[in-house]
This record gives C-alpha cells, sequence and structure tokens, in this order.
C-alpha cells in the first residue's frame, strides 16, 4: 500500500538548507562505521533463538534484533543486517525500516525511504518527487530453489538492507533504464523515484550501507534480498575478483560457478545466492531461482517464466554534459580533490548552466566544497576509511536552488572509484 508524504517532513528529494549542514557531521560519523560495525559484530556473537533457515532473533527489552548466518564473512557467525537502518532518521516518529516473523517468514515493514543523500526531486531529468511508502514485504525464511525460473515483475523485486526497493532494469516502457538511448536520469546513488514517489534502485546501489566494508579482499556482504528469499550480495567472489568476471568453476574451498542468468550462483558455504553486477546487464538480478513470495508484488501472482534479456539500443544522452572527471581513482580515508569538465552542451542539445554547481556528489560522497573557473568545477570529496573499494562510481551535480524543470541536473556515470 502507497502512502502519501507526511506533510511536515521534507523528503531526500527536498532538502532544506538545515539537511545540507548536517553533511559535515554525518561525514564525521560515517567514518567511524568500521568501528562501529567491529563492535557490533562483537555484541553478535551471542546466540539468537534459531526461527528457521539461517535466521535467529535476539529478544529483549528492546527492539528485537534478527540475525542472518553468514559463514562467508567471519566464519559461521550470526550477523545483524538491519539494526544499522533501523532508526527513524526522517523524524516521523517511525523507524524506516520494521522486522518481525510469521512461521514461514521474516516480514519487512519499511517506509521505502533513502537513509543515505539523493538528488533533488524533481528536477531537469525526473518530474518525481521521493514519498514516504508503507511497504510489507514478506521473505521466506528457508527458500526453495525451483525447477523454473521465475521472470521479474515491473516494480519492487526485492529490498536493501536499507528498506529501499529494487526494480529490475527495465524503464516503464520495457527498455533498459540503465544504459542505451532509453537510460532514465539515476542520482549518483543509483536510485530515482517513479509516478508515486517510490524512490528505488535499478543498479548496484553504492550508497546502502553493509555491516561489513566492501574492500574488494573477500566475498562481498549482503546488501539486500530477492522476493524469493536469497541474499543479494556485493559485487566480489574473492579477493580482487568480481563475480561477474569467473570464468570456469573456482577451484578450492570457494568451489562456485559462473553467475547463472539469474546473477546467483552456489557456493559450499553459502548456498544459492546472487551477487550484483556493476556494468553488466542485469544489474542486480535476472530472475528468481527461487519460488518468490507472491503478496511483495501482485504481478507474483500469476508469474511468466524466464529470465529478463537485455534490450539496451543506442547511446545514452545523460553523462554527455558532463565530459571528463579527474583523477578517475582517488584513495579512501580523507579529503580528496576531484576536476570535473563540463561539456558545452547535455544530452538533449542544451547549454550548461554558466552558475557554479549547488551540489555535486560521487556515489554516497558529497561535496564539502565547490569551486567553478569556466567550464571546470572543483569539488573537495571526504572520503571515510570504510569506503567500497574498486566499484566505479557515478558523478552528479545540481545547478540552481529550486525544484522542479528549472533545477539543471548532469551526470556522468562511471566516473571514479575508491582505491587503498
Amino acid at each position: 500500500m502507497l502512502a502519501p508524504a507526511f506533510p511536515s517532513m521534507p523528503a531526500p528529494g527536498r532538502r532544506l538548507s538545515s539537511f545540507r549542514s548536517l553533511v559535515s557531521a554525518a561525514i564525521a560519523v560515517v567514518s567511524l562505521l568500521p568501528a562501529l560495525a567491529a563492535l557490533a559484530l562483537a555484541d553478535d556473537t551471542s546466540a539468537g533463538r534459531p526461527i528457521s533457515g539461517r535466521w535467529s532473533v535476539r529478544e529483549g527489552d528492546g527492539k528485537a534484533v534478527y540475525l542472518f548466518r553468514d559463514g562467508g564473512v567471519d566464519g559461521d557467525r550470526q550477523i545483524d543486517l538491519f539494526s544499522h537502518h533501523m532508526r527513524d532518521s526522517n523524524k516521523d516518529g517511525i523507524d524506516e525500516v520494521r522486522l518481525s516473523h510469521d512461521r514461514d517468514h521474516l516480514v519487512i515493514e519499511s517506509q521505502g525511504y533513502p537513509n543515505h543523500p539523493t538528488a533533488i526531486f524533481p528536477n531537469s531529468g525526473n518530474p518525481n518527487t521521493i514519498r514516504v511508502q508503507e511497504f510489507t514485504f514478506r521473505l521466506p525464511l528457508v527458500p526453495q530453489q525451483s525447477d523454473r525460473i521465475t521472470r521479474l515483475p515491473m516494480g519492487p523485486i526485492g529490498v536493501a538492507l536499507n528498506g529501499v526497493v529494487f526494480f529490475n532494469p527495465f524503464e516503464q516502457g520495457g527498455m533498459n533504464a540503465v544504459e542505451g538511448y532509453s537510460e532514465v536520469w539515476l542520482d549518483s546513488c543509483c536510485g530515482h523515484p517513479q509516478q508515486t514517489g517510490v524512490y528505488h534502485y535499478h543498479k548496484y546501489p553504492a550508497c546502502v550501507k553493509s555491516p561489513f566494508p566492501d574492500d574488494g579482499r573477500r566475498h562481498s556482504p549482503v546488501i539486500g534480498f530477492a522476493f524469493d528469499g536469497y541474499p543479494i550480495h556485493g559485487p566480489y567472489e574473492a579477493d580482487g575478483l568480481m563475480a561477474k568476471d569467473i570464468e570456469g568453476a573456482l577451484a578450492g574451498p570457494l568451489a562456485a560457478q559462473p553467475l547463472d542468468s539469474c546473477n546467483g550462483h552456489a557456493d559450499p558455504v553459502r548456498g544459492y545466492h546472487y551477487h550484483v553486477t556493476p556494468g553488466r546487464f542485469p544489474y542486480i538480478i535476472g530472475g528468481y531461482r527461487g519460488v518468490p513470495e507472491p503478496s511483495n508484488n501482485r504481478d507474483l501472482r500469476r508469474p511468466r517464466e524466464g529470465a529478463i534479456v537485455d534490450n539496451a539500443e543506442g547511446e545514452g544522452r545523460h553523462s554527455a554534459g558532463i565530459a571528463d572527471v579527474r583523477p578517475g581513482a582517488v584513495p579512501r580515508g580523507g579529503r580528496r580533490e576531484i576536476t570535473i569538465t563540463l561539456a558545452a552542451a547535455d544530452g538533449h542539445g542544451r547549454s550548461v548552466p554558466a552558475e557554479k554547481p549547488s551540489w555535486v556528489q560521487v556515489g554516497p560522497y558529497e561535496a564539502v566544497a565547490v569551486e567553478r573557473q569556466g567550464n571546470v568545477v572543483k569539488a573537495t570529496l571526504d572520503i571515510p576509511a570504510d569506503a567500497t573499494l574498486g566499484v566505479l562510481l557515478d558523478c552528479h551535480l545540481e545547478c540552481g536552488d529550486g525544484v522542479g524543470p528549472g533545477r539543471r541536473v548532469l551526470k556522468k556515470n562511471d566516473a571514479l572509484r575508491v582505491t587503498e
């Protein structure tokens, strides 16, 4: 069920100046996440009460903590995936993510409200506004692998740890929304709102925080779940190896095969699971290898069969307004300056705005200082010590202080990566 935005609360796409004044404080908090994650992990060594499958719950005087067993992260441990996101960051008196369970399902109630920076919506690339939702999703506690692939519906196909939903890679007309001439305008966190205000991801959302930093040295942590109950992991399979790049079966304890058409595979530690594939279709998942819970999307009540197939055609237009971003890589753990060279016109043939951008963002990292001289924009980013490594991040900038078509937005995909 969809709900309108609460009138007293600004959605991320309508950030107030007071929100932006909190950026520096937020960045400082983010820089502490490795230590906080370590403390959370130590706390999670106490066993929860088994529920079913890989799930258990630890109950006390406060909120119940749901734990997921993923032996690949740090031994066979129970991991608290959700507590970081079970908070009232939009100040409406309701946590963005609330968990419970029944006999067969983990029940996720979500406002679908991003807890990371977003572009201001509406803007020249998207006429919609981010709105608070009232989602209830049920994930099978024990996923059941099927002998056939279930086709992904339009609308929500899974949910990230922060309660924001994943969509399949197609836009409303059925074309690839991530690349090609039908590419839609996604902000640098890889999301945007549709007509009813549902903010969603079409590709790997680099801004979603997991309890562990994804440094590319081992198997990526869980970032969300598909509606068949199988976990969705980040891009890495092993040290320096993305799952999308596996060719042939891996030897040794990993024993993983290349990804199937659903973007999943099995290994002896985790069983079947999905990986996101940055820069390669289907980006998140390509179909359900398991049996999806039909209550999560009405189109799953009469499911179709088969994995989705790419249909990107032509060149994307949204990246034309930014000609170049240099350097192409910056080290994590410090303040870094990047140079953004603007083109003479955007992908629609319009001249780029002449004023200094009011906002610059690369992946989840907001510029703390912006200067412009001619067609060159210099932006200073604070890159935290636990930044995800190796994945190419998108860059977007905004010009103007209003909302709507007059707020010009420019974008470059795969603009910069963070290194050690």
